[in-house]
This record gives C-alpha cells, structure tokens and sequence, in this order.
C-alpha cells in the first residue's frame, strides 16, 4: 500500500478536490456509517489503493473532507472580509460570502457542520479550534457592527453568532432537494434576514 499522504488541501491539485466533493456528496447522500471507502473508490474511479493515496480510511477522510470545507471559508470568506475596515460591510460581506459558498459546496459546508461526532478524538481538537476561529470572528464582527452602529438593540453577539450560523447552514438541507437557479436572489435574501436585527432602519 503507497505511504499515506497528508490530506491534501483546497491548495492542492484538482484530482484531491475532486475526490473530497466526490466524496462529501456520497456521504452526505448515504450517510457516514453506511458509506464504504469502495464506494467512494468507484465513484471517482479509482482502486481503493489509488484511493488510499489520497487517505487512509474513512475516519481520516472525514477529517480531510472537513479541513477542505474549512480551508474553502478561510481562503473564500474570511480572507477577503479580514480587509474590509468597515464593520457594517464587513458583516454584510461575511454572510453574503458564506451563503454563496453553501450554494456551491453544499456537502462538504453540510458534513462540517453536522458530523463532528463522527470525527476520530485524535482529530476533533484541530477542526474545532478551526471552526472557532470562524465563529469568533464572526462574533467580533457582530460586536463590531452594534458598536459601530451606537446600540445594541439588546442583542448578545454569542446568540446572534448562533443564530446566524443555524440560518446560513440551513440553506444547506433545502438546496440540495430544490432547483436553485437564481443564487443571487438566495444571498441577497438570507443576508438580510440575518442582519435584520443587528443594523438599524434604513
């Protein structure tokens, strides 16, 4: 069997991306536990040796699939957010982002955001300290906005972060069943019901 790799990355070559969307679409059709590493080796067309090139078994490839989805949010969402002064925008830019990104990689930002019980105790630590970096961010500008904005209508940034993250993660389970072809329309509308609370009558 080759030597185990480490999990390639959204930096990585096309080949890896592909196999991890392969691979997040099974799983997210079938479920975890009843999803075979064969499985996936036929879906994109490999031996399961090829396969093990890439991963070593399921386990691992349910953390590779969840670093995938959290490097698409760093380099797809945050990155860009981090340079805009603006807390206002910089809100707005932050869940209008995200929401696009579950529109087209609804499986991989669907498996991130519900199977963390799944994930080997060896693994857990790194994926979590990652999705909190989101949430804290995401949280500071919350903060960042209600103090930019001279009231905090009575929202707790912890809450409103939650409440937020449940809402843009939910577009996940009704978009895969439905034909979603104006994806504009979706993030314009969902961005609003989010920051409905947070920013003041126009």
């Amino acid at each position: 069997m080759p030597t185990y790799q480490k999990p390639p990355t959204v930096n990585d070559d096309a080949r890896a991306q592909d196999i991890y969307r392969e691979a997040a679409r099974i799983i997210s059709e079938k479920g975890f536990d009843a999803t075979s590493m064969g499985d996936i080796a036929e879906t994109v067309d490999l031996t399961k040796g090829g396969l093990y090139y890439y991963i070593k078994g399921k386990k691992a490839l349910l953390y590779a699939i969840m670093n995938f989805a959290l490097d698409l949010i760093e380099n797809r969402v945050m990155a860009g957010a981090r340079e805009e002064p603006d807390a206002n925008r910089r809100l707005a830019g932050l869940i209008k982002s995200y929401v696009q990104l579950v529109l087209e990689e609804p499986a991989a930002i669907g498996i991130l955001a519900s199977e963390d019980e799944k994930l080997d105790p060896s693994y857990r630590p790194r994926v979590m300290e990652r999705k909190r970096a989101y949430s804290d961010f995401l949280r500071q500008s919350i903060s960042d906005v209600t103090q930019a904005n001279g009231s905090d209508n009575g929202v707790d940034p912890s809450i409103a972060t939650f409440g937020m993250l449940g809402l843009v993660h939910g577009v996940v389970h009704w978009c895969r069943n439905e034909e979603q072809d104006d994806h504009q329309a979706i993030v314009a509308q969902v961005t609003q019901i989010a920051l409905q609370g947070l920013l003041p009558p126009a």
